[in-house]
């Protein structure tokens, strides 16, 4: 049987989305567009349904998250704003314009009463949402955020950047708590891993960086094996993670030992923006340059508690060619998003499952109109900006960066490349 029938539809826009999160208390995912729209959609195998349509920002959003409770969600943006709406209501919670001097990249829910943001020069900054205002700021990196994470326990946010280091910050605390040394390559993606001891990083040179918890002067370790850049890290177990790499692959990749197990998913060659886990552990939402956010079956990682602690090795390694055997099973066909008989039955168009459908009643909606959609940002860049090059370029020049590793990878890339691209676009959508 096809694993897409067991599965939700993929959302289909008219946009690139740029990034892609799932509520942690109900069945809904939010995806952030170049041109400034947030869709927030209510998933499931029999259908999707849209539950909101915004367009908050100016510019492009480039980050999108859930509060805690699910019942707020905050957006960054291209125009140096990060906003919180309500998630049933679509209405404005929280503004604050002009957060930033630099374009902003990213932000994240810490608790209740903090939020975290990172531009494209490198400054994250630390806002009571109680007060609406600034709490701390942070300027230890020379290059731009490309990922954060917040590990609870120890009440630290963790930063990564363009800058080759990584930044770790105790929110009640106005100094860094500690700065990594350079890793002589753009880090780009972070998650905490092995029960709070290990924070593992994604490289532009296709390799997985350890840090053990506490000491972030230099990596303990390093596991590679991806052929090219890690745009994105998502946690499923202590030892299991999902990588997002530029070819275009989703892998489960385990540590301890370290070994790539399997493949989740797959973009056909264009680079993972973004890989989220949904709250109920059963589905991969990813987005990608295709302007869709696909969805993927990761149930079967938690199905079984794994070995127990008397658990012997020949039963791990068992459990392990299970885990890689489901995993090639659920690789995705070249003709993903589309039925046996060409139609795009597998796909929502523009992220609804019916064009037709009538507009929630009672929510604030800001209709994409064709000049919006179309015009992307004021400054034509297309809405991914620069990510710190315009600002800065001399600066930048001075350093050698590897070509296409940066989320502006398209628009950053060279004519040849370009076009490249999009002839793969372009016998990606000829079977739709």
């Amino acid at each position: 049987m096809d694993d897409r029938a067991l599965r939700p539809k993929s959302l289909k826009f008219k946009e690139p989305v740029i990034d892609v999160a799932f509520s942690p208390a109900a069945n809904l995912v939010a995806s952030s567009l170049i041109t400034g729209h947030v869709f927030v959609h209510k998933y499931a195998v029999e259908g999707n349904q849209r539950q909101l349509r915004g367009k908050p920002h100016k510019k492009s959003c480039r980050s999108v998250c859930f509060s805690g409770d699910g019942q707020r969600l905050f957006t960054a943006s291209k125009d140096r704003s990060w906003q919180a709406m309500d998630v049933e209501t679509g209405a404005e919670a929280v503004r604050i314009a002009n957060a930033h001097e630099k374009p902003l990249n990213m932000i994240k829910f810490v608790n209740e009463q903090i939020v975290a943001t990172g531009d494209e020069a490198g400054s994250v900054k630390l806002w009571d949402v109680r007060q609406n205002k600034q709490a701390f700021a942070y300027s230890e990196h020379v290059d731009y955020i490309s990922d954060m994470v917040f590990h609870a326990p120890k009440r630290h946010l963790l930063a990564t950047s363009g800058d080759g280091c990584l930044s770790v910050y105790d929110v009640r605390k106005a100094k860094p708590f500690q700065v990594s040394a350079n890793q002589d390559d753009e880090l780009l993606s972070v998650a905490v891993m092995r029960n709070g001891t290990k924070v593992v990083v994604g490289e532009t040179d296709g390799v997985v960086g350890i840090f053990s918890y506490g000491q972030f002067g230099d990596v303990s370790d390093r596991f590679p094996g991806h052929p090219q850049s890690i745009d994105s890290i998502c946690k499923l177990t202590e030892d299991l993670c999902v990588t997002g790499s530029s070819d275009g692959l989703l892998r489960i990749v385990q540590l301890f030992p370290h070994k790539l197990v399997g493949v989740a998913g797959d973009h056909q060659a264009l680079p993972v923006e973004k890989v989220a886990l949904s709250y109920e552990q059963q589905w991969l939402a990813s987005c990608s340059h295709d302007h869709m956010v696909h969805f993927w079956d990761i149930g079967y990682i938690f199905e079984d508690g794994g070995s127990g602690e008397d658990g012997s090795s020949e039963d791990s390694a068992e459990g392990a060619d299970d885990l890689d055997a489901q995993a090639v099973a659920i690789r995705v066909s070249k003709d993903v998003g589309s039925s046996s008989d060409g139609s795009s039955s597998e796909v929502d168009i523009d992220g609804c499952s019916d064009i037709g459908e009538q507009k929630p009643v009672g929510l604030d909606v800001v209709e994409a109109s064709a000049a919006d959609e179309g015009a992307g940002d004021a400054d034509s860049d297309g809405g991914w900006g620069s990510w710190g090059d315009s600002s800065d370029g001399e600066r930048r020049a001075a350093k050698k960066k590897k070509p296409g590793k940066r989320k502006a990878q398209a628009e950053l890339a060279d004519p040849k490349q370009k076009q490249k691209q999009k002839q793969k676009k372009s016998a990606f959508f000829a079977g739709l």
